[in-house]
Parts: C-alpha cells; sequence; structure tokens
C-alpha cells in the first residue's frame, strides 16, 4: 500500500493512504503551529475511488520544525499537490501518533490485525515503536507539542493495541495524588470494576465547604492535562471532562488550559496570541469544560444553553462521519440517557424565523449551523407538546448533551456538587444517567458533594471523607459501608452529623432550662430523635409520662 502527502481534499483516483495538513477542507487559511511546530495532519485511506477519514494525527521528524517541509522535499512528486512518501516513513527520524483513541478504532475495523501492523509500522506510530521511546523522546519538539498530559500518554500505551485488537482494560486502579500541600493528606481515589454489584467506577470526595474539594480536583485537572507534572503513577484517561454548575467554582475551561499551557511551552508567546481563541479550543483534546462559564471565563448564564444547542449538533456530526464503523450513535445513547429523568418522544432546536426543527439522526446539520437560535435552547415534546422543565431537569438538558458530544472512551468526568438545584429524585436520576454514560463508554467519575442520596449509591472503598483537624486537611474513609445504606446512618456516620448540634437541640435546651417546662407538655409536637435527646438531658429524678401505644 502506498502512503501520499496531498495538499488537496481531491485524493480518490490515488489509492492508499493520504496525509494532509489539519487545516485542508477547513475555514482556517494555515496550518495549526503547535508551540513552534507545524505536525498536526489528517489521515485518510482511499480505496476503489471511496475514502475514509481516519483522523488526526501528529507526525515529529528529528530536528524538524515543518514535518510538510520535509514530506514535500524528500517525497516523490506525482503532481502539484500529490508526493509520494511511501518510502520517505522511517522510525528512524520519524514518530506518529495518534489523536484521539478513534483513530485506533478505526484502523481496527477496516483492516485485519496483520494489516494494521503494517500500518501502525509504516506511520511510525510510537507506541508500536514504545522500545525506542527513549530515543524519539530526547527529539526537540516531543514534550510540549507532540506529547503532553495524561491523554497522550494513554494513547501511546493504549492505542497500537486497540488497532491490533489486544487492549483489555484494567478493572481496578486507583488515583494518587500526593502533591496537594503541606498541610493536605495524600489522596487515594480507588476504583473497581470487577464487583459482581455496586461497581465503583464512580468515586465520591465528602467533606465540609472549604475543606479542600475543589483544590484537589483542579490540582488533577493540571496533572491530567499537562499543566503540570507529578511525580505520582496515574491511570491514562483519553479525556478529562469537568462539569461544574455554581455561581462560585473556578474550574479551567479550555482557552485557560491553553494559556497555561502556552506559558509552559511556547517559545513564542507572541506567536502563540495569534491564534484564534476557537482554533485554541479545537486543539486542547484532553480536556473540556461543562458550566456557566463561557470561553472567556465569565460567568453567563445564557452559555450553557447555546453549548446545549452546539453540543447536539457535534453529536449529530459525529454520528455522521463515524456510522460506518461506530456500533451505537451518539443521539441514541443520548436519547436513552436523558429519558431517563425526563419523559420525551422528541427533540427539537428552533431557527431564526422561530421554526421548530426536529432533531433526528439525519438531520442536516451544515445547512442549519447559520440560522439556529442558539438562545433558545433544547426542546423537549411528549404527544405533541411541549414539555415544561423543571430547574434540575434544565441543567440536565444543558449537562448530558455535553457530556456525550464531548466524552471518549475511557475518559474521566469530574462533578463538582451535581446535587445543586436538584431535588431528591432527581439525584437518584443523575446517578441513573451518570451509570448508563459510564458503561457505554467504559468512562470513570469522581463527584465532590455534599449529597447522602449519592453516597447511597457507592461502595464505602469509593468514598474519601476530607475533615480539617488544626488547619490540616486530613482524608478519613467510611465506617460503615455505604452502598445500599440507610441515609441515617450514612448521614450520621459520614457526615458528622452525629458530632454537629442541631438547631431542634438548641431550641429544645432553652425550653428546659426553665423550671416550668416540661417534656410531657411538647412529646406530641416534636420528632422521635428530638425525643430521645430530651429524655437525654432530664435528670433521673425527673418524670416524663409514657402513653402505651
Amino acid at each position: 500500500m502506498k502512503y501520499y502527502y496531498s495538499e488537496s481534499l481531491s485524493i480518490e483516483n490515488l489509492d492508499g493512504f493520504h496525509l494532509l495538513q489539519d487545516h485542508r477542507g477547513t475555514n482556517y487559511k494555515s496550518p495549526w503551529d503547535d508551540f513552534g511546530y507545524i505536525i498536526t495532519f489528517k489521515l485518510y485511506y482511499v480505496s476503489e475511488k471511496q475514502k475514509r477519514k481516519l483522523g488526526t494525527l501528529k507526525i515529529l521528524i528529528k530536528d524538524k520544525e515543518d514535518s510538510s517541509l520535509y514530506f514535500k522535499e524528500n517525497g516523490k512528486p506525482l503532481e502539484s499537490k500529490y508526493f509520494e512518501i511511501t518510502d520517505v516513513l522511517n522510525i528512524d527520524n520519524i514518530v506518529s501518533i495518534g489523536e484521539e483513541v478513534d483513530f485506533y478504532k478505526k484502523i481496527n475495523s477496516l483492516f485485519s490485525e496483520s494489516e494494521a501492523e503494517e500500518i501502525l509500522i509504516k506511520i511510525c506510530d510510537a507506541g508500536y515503536f514504545n522500545d525506542q521511546y527513549d530515543e524519539f523522546s530526547s527529539w526537540k519538539g516531543f514534550s510540549g507539542s507532540f506529547m503532553r498530559g495524561s491523554a497522550s500518554s494513554a494513547i501511546l500505551k493504549k492505542g497500537y493495541q486497540i488497532a491490533l485488537g489486544r487492549y483489555i482494560p484494567k478493572k481496578t486502579f486507583d488515583i494518587t495524588l500526593t502533591e496537594l500541600g503541606d498541610t493536605f493528606d495524600d489522596l487515594c481515589l480507588k476504583f473497581d470494576t470487577s464487583r459482581e454489584i455496586g461497581k465503583s467506577n464512580i468515586n465520591l470526595l465528602i467533606g465540609k465547604n472549604g475543606v479542600g474539594k475543589s483544590h484537589a480536583l483542579k490540582k488533577l485537572s493540571e496533572i491530567i492535562t499537562g499543566v503540570i507534572d507529578t511525580k505520582d503513577n496515574h491511570p491514562y484517561f483519553h479525556k478529562l471532562i469537568m462539569i461544574a454548575f455554581s455561581p462560585f467554582e473556578s474550574f479551567y475551561t479550555k482557552s485557560e488550559i491553553f494559556k497555561k499551557l502556552s506559558s509552559r511551552y511556547s517559545a513564542s508567546e507572541e506567536k502563540s496570541n495569534r491564534k484564534s481563541e476557537s482554533r485554541k479550543r479545537l486543539h486542547v483534546n484532553e480536556y473540556s469544560y461543562i458550566g456557566f462559564k463561557n470561553d472567556s471565563g465569565d460567568h453567563d448564564l445564557n452559555h450553557p444553553i447555546k453549548q446545549s444547542i452546539n453540543s447536539l449538533i457535534k453529536v449529530i456530526e459525529y454520528d455522521d462521519e463515524n456510522s460506518w464503523w461506530e456500533e451505537q450513535s451518539r443521539f441514541k445513547i443520548l436519547k436513552d440517557t436523558l429519558s431517563l429523568c425526563i419523559d420525551f418522544d422528541s427533540v427539537f432546536i428552533t431557527n431564526d424565523d422561530n421554526q421548530e426543527l426536529e432533531v433526528t439522526s439525519t438531520l442536516n446539520t451544515n445547512s442549519l449551523k447559520d440560522s439556529l437560535n442558539y438562545n433558545k435552547g433544547i426542546i423537549f415534546k411528549k404527544d405533541g407538546n411541549i414539555l415544561p422543565l423543571s430547574s434540575g431537569q434544565k441543567i440536565y438538558s444543558y449537562m448530558i448533551p455535553a457530556i456525550i458530544a464531548e466524552l471518549e472512551e475511557e475518559s474521566l468526568l469530574v462533578l463538582d456538587e451535581p446535587e445543586l438545584y436538584l431535588h431528591p429524585e432527581l439525584e437518584v436520576g443523575l446517578m441513573n444517567m451518570l451509570q448508563h454514560i459510564l458503561k457505554e463508554t467504559k468512562s470513570y467519575s469522581i463527584i465532590a458533594t455534599h449529597s447522602a442520596i449519592l453516597a447511597r449509591e457507592v461502595e464505602s472503598k469509593a468514598i474519601t471523607i476530607l475533615r480539617k483537624n488544626k488547619g490540616n486537611t486530613e482524608t478519613n474513609i467510611s465506617s460503615v459501608e455505604t452502598y445500599g445504606e440507610s441515609l441515617d446512618i450514612i448521614i450520621s456516620e459520614v457526615f458528622d452529623d452525629d458530632y454537629m448540634v442541631k438547631p431542634y437541640q438548641r431550641e429544645i435546651d432553652r425550653y428546659l432550662k426553665k423550671a416550668e417546662n416540661s417534656i410531657n407538655t411538647i412529646k406530641n409536637h416534636i420528632g422521635d430523635d428530638a425525643l430521645a435527646y430530651a429524655l437525654s438531658k432530664l435528670d433521673d429524678g425527673d418524670d416524663i409520662e409514657i402513653e402505651d401505644m
């Protein structure tokens, strides 16, 4: 099979594999400059005049800043826009890596194991040639441009195995954070999907406000995206999705992550700043933010509404491009997930003329993008009637489409206090939806929460309790098994309810301080816990009448 570097999408007459720079077929005039290195390409496979896009990959060439120039200088020119590079590709001075796990899944779906192996060898895949890692990792541009963050490391370890059909995910692993500060205990989050029941693909962080939950999650985001280095060994996730619908949260947006990466890796900050904000976000593949902050980092109540429409379009476009190999459509996963908490049978969006358009898997999004009313949001209908949504359901209608649009297999979803705005019934619904998404995508989640209802759905080993003690943050585990336990016991043991003085207790104390007051007077007006507390305050000589039931 032949390999080409092409400068046109009109490649149907040349069977083989075609490398095109990432800007070809887009509105961008120039290729992506990744902190001084132009190494991003799209790979197409052409057979019998049919082309298939396999995905995006990075190709780094030793001592070269622009890989495309090397291909043009050393390839065999066929016409003005096509160069055969079959004999140019050599692991001695070239290395590549797919940007997303789908790249390797597509290779696996199209080719036999032996054919896939030949492709990995020819494109000089870094994972396949991992035994030469010490060599190519020393090349200029490898750190920061070619490889950065947990997502790249994940693909390096797993990608070639996926392409060859040999990859088996781990069922048990830990995430350990040892660099949270001198006043913070080491944090260890345990995941275990080997359990017959109550699989712990969700971990909870529980603690009072100000104890450090958000600090730990933010530090984790910096490590996974490559903003900072760490001595800890982490499992490799293909993507981190940060979800926070609080007016007080301070998690990073995609643009903010890119700025931090720029300050670390870019040789010329001025060059970095010339890149458009939308294109910067496009190339931060390992991170997504879902919440009230817009792309500029400002809190914007309309942003989640607009994001939900954009996410819905992204889901449809993904299905359209990947239906030839993907078994289940993302749009179906989206509808199945939302139906767990919203009883609807159809979904609509609105154009600028206020016309409602039903969203189906065959919707032509290309002709609609510029004419949609993004401020109207997604409309849900049942039997032709618009469904009024509660505040909690509205949050779901923002959150779930964005998650489905961004999610890749073996991603990590981080949710900050998702129980905000939610009735207890919707908290249960959240866990149902989250478990459905995680199962469909083999992904995992960490939730910072104050909810006993969420704790009831997670085994105790997957719950970390943070407590302040003399200015230090300590990590603790529950003394009781939380999975399926009663809310009373969870609140008592996990949320330290027994150690807090309640307002009703103070009122009973004030009442009993007056000599003329008696428990007999109030016993029929208080609950069992309050009555037990009042009785505990009696002296041995006090009398109380107990009525037979």
